[in-house]
């Protein structure tokens, strides 16, 4: 009986990794170019994967966008398969909640074309967590397809892989990787040759048929693939070679008596992890942390908590988890790529964590205008209670009982003669309330002095739930503009405070 070859074309995307992400993306664009029209065209190449990864859509209707359509109808009909995932994540540095994360919105941009390819495609993750196949069977997925990490204990191509709770998908293994058909050539002998010498140097790992991944790193679409493959097919009889897709490959490969690997995969027996990555260049897995943490634990929970519904914060959310994700690629977050590519990861992760912090804040600030007591407070953001000690900066009215004084500021004042040209130099300078740790502006005065000059009085001390000084700060900006060439006096005037730890 003839062995089924299954050829899947296919691209590995890297979006960002010894070029920086710019350089690669007007590459992406000259391969889709290409192959857009040739899936229009060319029947015999029936079939094309983008790589599991829905970002390499976006990234080329941000330059072409009239191909919208094309590629709705490509996906749509079978020809592409896309998703499930945004980004080829690594499993490792980066949070359990940001793989959850890109799953998701890489079903959502697929649902837009006609749907995810609904098999766990993860070719080059650096090594898999235990929890991945409970994440593929929560998404209704039954298959996986898997590289790097896998024992030597499985010895087969098909395995049934289980997490920690007992959820199992079939994983087809791939041994060589995903480029064991890369660069086929435009000879049918040639092929022919090429299959039966990676039959043999398989063996007995083989479970049925066998999965020829016709494409690797950036590899450009093969138009001869189609004509070669029928070619292959007229001289012998032992292969059957069809062009095909994971999803109808997988459809009927046997499940029957297949080995059995519970928990993640993280083996270096026949490829290599890089484990290296875990440890290399620190300052991008904190920054990741720093903004995973300001989304997951601060942002979302403070802002579900406080906010009215309706001003769930869904586009600022939205920004910010998709640089996360972005930066979740497994090039990205491993920091193994170029010092440019690294530099644009921390910006994406500060730019996140940004956003995540701001939200924070306004939720809180959201808390204290309700609260009935005026005063500091102290949120829990964890899912359980728990107590500890904190740091505050309060109003200098003598020893707080059940508190630490770590450092006091005695009350201060300071006298400046100025135009009113100059006063609006200084006030054009304030961003904000918050001049500096315990100075926030509490109170705007000003008046004509009993000698005729126009006297100024900005008070600092601790933020006064509820009080604005907006209104105040913009009257004074219009009485200098009036005044820009007269003289004037401006007392900033600072109330005592000091830092104390107290628990909680």
């Amino acid at each position: 009986m003839a062995r089924t070859v299954a050829v899947v074309p296919h691209t590995h995307w890297d979006r960002e990794w010894y070029q920086p992400f710019q350089v690669f993306r007007l590459r992406l664009v000259d391969l889709l170019d290409d192959l857009l029209p040739r899936l229009e065209a060319d029947p015999s190449y029936a079939r094309f994967l983008l790589d599991g990864q829905m970002a390499m859509i976006d990234d080329y209707l941000e330059l072409r966008p009239h191909a919208d359509q094309r590629l709705r109808r490509l996906a749509a009909s079978g020809r592409l398969s896309v998703g499930p995932w945004y980004v080829l994540m690594d499993e490792f540095c980066v949070s359990g909640e940001t793989i959850v994360r890109n799953l998701q919105l890489g079903l959502e941009r697929a649902a837009a074309f006609g749907g995810a390819m609904e098999v766990g495609y993860l070719p080059d993750m650096f090594g898999h967590v235990a929890q991945m196949p409970q994440v593929l069977r929560q998404a209704g997925f039954e298959h996986a397809v898997v590289w790097r990490g896998v024992p030597a204990a499985v010895d087969r191509t098909g395995f049934r892989w289980s997490a920690p709770d007992g959820s199992t998908v079939r994983a087809e293994y791939l041994p060589v990787g995903y480029g064991n058909g890369a660069a086929v050539p435009d000879d049918a002998k040639a092929l022919l040759a090429r299959i039966r010498a990676h039959e043999q140097e398989l063996g007995d790992l083989l479970v049925d048929g066998l999965l020829w991944m016709n494409g690797t790193d950036h590899q450009t679409p093969q138009p001869w693939l189609g004509r070669v493959v029928a070619e292959a097919n007229a001289l012998q009889d032992d292969y059957r070679i069809v062009i095909t897709s994971l999803p109808e490959y997988l459809a009927t490969a046997p499940s029957a008596g297949l080995p059995s690997w519970r928990g993640e995969l993280r083996s270096g027996a026949r490829a290599n992890l890089l484990m290296g990555v875990a440890s290399n260049r620190v300052d991008v897995k904190q920054t990741a942390a720093r903004a995973e943490r300001a989304l997951e634990r601060r942002a979302e929970p403070l802002s579900a908590i406080f906010l009215p519904a309706d001003r769930w914060p869904d586009a600022e959310l939205a920004l910010a988890w998709q640089e996360v994700i972005r930066n979740s690629a497994h090039d990205s977050s491993c920091a193994c790529s170029v010092d440019e590519v690294v530099d644009a990861v921390l910006h994406r992760y500060d730019q996140a964590r940004q956003i995540g912090e701001t939200l924070a804040r306004k939720a809180l600030r959201t808390l204290g205008a309700d609260l009935a007591t005026a005063g500091a407070y102290v949120v829990n953001p964890s899912a359980r209670a728990r107590g500890g000690v904190v740091e505050l900066v309060v109003p200098d009215v003598g020893h707080v009982e059940g508190t630490q004084v770590l450092r006091e500021r005695p009350a201060s004042s300071a006298l400046l003669r100025l135009t009113g040209g100059e006063l609006n130099m200084v006030l054009g300078r304030i961003r904000n309330d918050e001049i500096a740790v315990g100075a926030d502006i509490v109170a705007v005065d000003a008046d004509e002095a009993e000698d005729g000059v126009y006297q100024v009085v900005l008070t600092t001390g601790v933020r006064r739930r509820g009080a604005s000084v907006d209104a105040p700060l913009s009257d004074l900006y219009a009485q200098a503009g009036a005044r820009k060439s007269s003289p004037l006096r401006l007392r900033v005037e600072r109330e005592a405070f000091q830092v104390v730890l107290a628990r909680v």
